[in-house]
């Protein structure tokens, strides 16, 4: 059984690896397509794009893993089922659930290094494509550190602790610089507000530095016409999906204990840990459609159900979830009841094979 098992490991591994691969060229492909149109932009080049797409793959390479992993084992199973290699196994002893089981050995696997690129890979490279992305098309320097958001525009830097959405901000600090790089002057505000086309500033303190001393003011409420564009922050901010797990726990926790609502927040940190695991279900649907049809199905056709499977599936996933958001449904059973269902309608149709 051992060598049964080592073998239907390697090769659902070698398909889903041949899968992944070509699902990923493609997704590449048409990201340079779109990326493409951006060209001249700042100083938007057609290398900074091939680096935005390698920053970028290892959050591609996680979230096709498991449409990877269902088409890799209909290609393994259904090619051993038309070879009359399943027939061999089940004529030697070995039963259904043994083949399923070792199936899923394979999934396991995956869902490690699904873990692996989401949570400790991707978020990083994910943060160091947007911000190549925001400073190259605008020309500004952007960084972030424990310390939040830096950006510099010309001689005025601007940090950001706290980015609740694109419109709305917390813990400002703005300094403006003298050509001699002699600090001008430095402003701190708590919190900023984007509305018609202006931010407005709340508890507000600023100090100017002149030849006669420092001088220091404060004022409950102000507006500036330029602080940074709203559009830009949507660039600059890694999507709350795109976070690692961590990172949305603490996130979650600073926007409770602030009074804003972390549904979305709680939403994607749920689809994350549940992500993981979904490739396992999306191995318990090949079975049956290997496993419980005759031999003389062809993989092509198999191959075409399947994936209409995982992009029904993704569909499904994605609407309940923006679904969920809007009409204010639970976030947790938003995000965890596509697999639930998959799970459960793959089980039951295991069980009806015998």
């Amino acid at each position: 059984m051992k060598m049964i098992n080592r073998y239907i490991a390697v090769e659902v591994l070698k398909s889903t690896a041949v899968v992944q691969a070509f699902l990923l060229s493609l997704t590449l492909v048409v990201t340079f397509a779109n990326e493409i149109e951006d060209v001249g932009t700042g100083q938007y080049g057609f290398i900074e794009i091939i680096k935005y797409l390698a920053l970028t793959s290892p959050r591609n390479f996680y979230e096709l893993l498991p449409s990877a992993a269902l088409l890799g084992a209909l290609i393994t199973l259904g090619g051993m089922s038309n070879n009359y290699e399943l027939t061999a196994m089940r004529a030697a002893g070995v039963s259904r659930w043994q083949i399923i089981f070792a199936t899923l050995r394979v999934g396991v696997l995956m869902v490690f290094v699904s873990l692996f690129f989401s949570e400790v890979v991707a978020p990083t490279t994910e943060q160091a494509a947007q911000m190549l992305k925001f400073t190259a098309k605008n020309e500004q320097i952007a960084l972030k550190t424990k310390y939040g958001f830096w950006i510099r525009d010309g001689d005025t830097y601007l940090n950001i602790r706290a980015i609740l959405n694109s419109s709305e901000l917390k813990d400002i600090s703005i300094y403006e610089m003298m050509a001699n790089n002699e600090l001008k002057s430095a402003t701190h505000a708590t919190s900023a507000i984007f509305v018609d086309d202006k931010w407005r500033l709340k508890g507000i303190q600023q100090t100017t530095i002149t030849d006669d001393g420092v001088n220091v003011s404060k004022s409950d409420a102000g507006q500036l016409d330029r602080l940074l564009d709203p559009d830009l922050l949507d660039v600059m901010v890694v999507k709350p999906e795109r976070l690692s797990i961590t990172g949305l726990a603490s996130y979650i926790t600073f926007l409770e204990s602030n009074g804003q609502d972390a549904s979305r927040f709680i939403l994607a940190i749920t689809s994350k840990l549940v992500q993981p695991f979904v490739i396992l279900v999306m191995l318990l649907i090949a079975i049956p459609l290997v496993l419980g049809v005759n031999r003389a199905g062809s993989t092509g056709t198999r191959i075409l159900i399947g994936a209409l499977i995982g992009i029904g599936f993704n569909l499904i996933d994605r609407l309940l979830g923006n679904v969920g958001v809007v009409y204010g449904l639970n976030p947790i059973v938003a995000a965890s009841l596509p697999f639930l269902l998959a799970l459960t309608v793959s089980l039951v149709t295991i069980r009806r094979m015998g």
